[in-house]
């Protein structure tokens, strides 16, 4: 298994908002289109309660009965989100239903609204049950005590979370594990035109050069370059919200680092590696390589000068290629550091966690476990794949007879013998871009190690500061070099001081724990 490094990937620019829910924390429901939510084959017959055997029993078996049951006051669990449950992880809610359990929605808004209504019922002794992972959950949600630990509740090296231990772990904080991720996703890729390419004669294709094991800043560069000297108006890269962050990754070696179990906040911009992936971005900049104007990915290969676009893989690549149908739009991860160890990569995870003063702990862990189980069911990710590669795919509910079907590959109701209504946002992938998908969200690659920063987990005001600069937009620490050509050096001297003053309250929060 591969060692699963402490550093998480952000998406949380206001133009990208609207797809933090996919790049950053796994999906608007609670489940992946890759999982599909059906009803797990490995899921264990439940109690009166709707408490699984497979949560319980066998967790104080193999823990020498350390595992306890978790507190409940019934079958409601209240969930505070911005979307409904009931409605958007419909499969998983009837499953959960069909354990004993309902699911009570208290509506919220996203950003810093979420979060001070969630510690407002907190305070007030009205706590929810559950919630999804935001970036602002790990660190600064923990470090205000939002959450509650689990590890007294839940068994990391049963069968249904032992894939998931390392990217668990890699979440522990103080000695305590808050967040459980119930999946990994992948993180920020390269979006290309391989149409384009084709058109313009050039014969290097990205995702040829990864098969090959050749796909490196080195190699990137040299395409880019080949790219734009067909003319002024040519660029080689369109970074978005995520600008520097899944470079610096491909290093080994962190912007800002949450040790948990050490208990301490390492900020790394003075490390060798971070100064030599900048100094390699800037150098980009300054040869005319990159357009920094931001552009959504239904638009970025429209006029056909653009090669490479940096988005999170799934809106990224939906969006693109059902905007250009009559062009094979490809991925590729963010090129390997041709100086490190292994090919690090960003990647991104979605999971729960359990506030402060729940009062249904157990009917959470219900949740996550069903969450969990869909996640891993060998039949769902069968299905998925069949419905990725299809060219069509259909709603459940016949529109003639209003009878639901859950297979979307049957273009005539079985009931009614109408035509179903067919998904008009489907986008067909290729199954090799399929394969490299998967790999990229699979807790346990032989080809990637995937790395997660935590410089967008603290405050709103230090991610601006990292991310977006100043009125003008100048001292953007991970923009500067990438977007404008501006000395990282220059940055780093500037702005290291401001950025302990913003991480120093987290490491006294953090030293306290216990």
């Amino acid at each position: 298994m591969k060692l699963t490094k402490r550093i998480f990937c952000g998406l949380l620019t206001t133009a990208l908002a609207v797809t933090s829910v996919t790049a950053c924390s796994g999906s608007t429901t609670t489940s992946s289109t890759d999982s599909n939510n059906t009803t797990s084959s490995q899921t264990t017959s439940s109690t009166d309660n709707g408490q699984t055997s497979e949560s319980t029993d066998s967790t104080d078996e193999n823990n020498g009965g350390s595992i306890q049951e978790a507190p409940s006051n019934g079958t409601v669990m209240k969930w505070l989100g911005y979307y409904d449950l009931n409605t958007d992880d419909k499969v998983i809610v009837d499953q959960f239903e069909d354990a004993g359990y309902t699911v009570e929605y208290i509506a919220t808004q996203s950003g810093a609204i979420y979060f001070e209504k969630l510690a407002q019922l907190v305070s007030s002794d009205d706590s929810p049950d559950l919630v999804r992972y935001e970036w602002m959950s790990f660190p600064h949600g923990i470090s205000k005590n939002l959450y509650m630990p689990l590890d007294n509740y839940i068994d990391f090296d049963s069968p249904t979370w032992s894939g998931m231990k390392s990217t668990i772990d890699s979440f522990n904080y103080a000695g305590k594990h808050y967040y459980i991720p119930y999946q990994m996703n992948p993180g920020v890729v390269l979006l290309y035109n391989k149409t384009a390419l084709e058109n313009e004669g050039i014969s290097d294709d990205p995702f040829e050069l990864y098969q090959n094991g050749e796909w490196t800043w080195d190699t990137w560069k040299e395409l880019m370059v080949e790219w734009c000297n067909l003319g002024d108006d040519y660029y080689g890269l369109l970074p978005t919200g995520f600008v520097a962050m899944p470079f610096i990754v491909t290093t080994g070696t962190p912007l800002i680092d949450v040790d948990g179990e050490s208990k301490q906040i390492l900020n790394n911009m003075k490390e060798a590696n971070i100064q030599r992936c900048q100094d390699f971005l800037q150098s980009i900049a300054q040869e005319g390589l990159v357009q920094p104007e931001y552009q959504d990915p239904s638009t970025v290969f429209a006029d056909g000068k653009i090669l490479f676009a940096e988005f999170g893989l799934d809106w990224g690549y939906t969006s693109a290629q059902k905007k250009m149908r009559d062009s094979e739009i490809y991925f590729v991860p963010i090129p390997r550091d041709p100086k490190s160890d292994a090919y690090y990569t960003n990647s991104d995870t979605f999971g729960y966690l359990v506030p402060a003063g729940s009062k249904n702990v157990k009917a959470s862990l219900k949740y996550m476990e069903l969450c969990r189980l869909a996640e891993i069911d060998p039949e769902n990710a069968e299905t998925a794949k069949d419905e990725a590669l299809a060219d069509a795919i259909f709603y459940p509910k016949c529109p003639e007879c209003g009878v639901s079907n859950p297979d979307k590959l049957i273009e005539k109701c079985p009931e009614c013998n109408a035509d179903r209504r067919p998904n008009k946002t489907h986008v067909p992938m290729p199954e090799e871009l399929y394969d490299l998908k998967m790999e990229l969200k699979n807790p346990e690659s032989d080809e990637f190690t995937f790395l997660f920063d935590d410089c967008f987990g603290f405050s709103t005001e230090l991610t601006d500061m990292l991310q977006v600069g100043d009125a003008e937009g100048g001292g953007c620490i991970l923009g500067g070099p990438l977007k404008t050509g501006e000395s990282y050096t220059t940055l780093r001297d500037s702005y290291f001081g401001t950025v302990e003053s913003h991480l120093q309250p987290y490491r006294d929060l953090l030293a306290a724990m216990e």
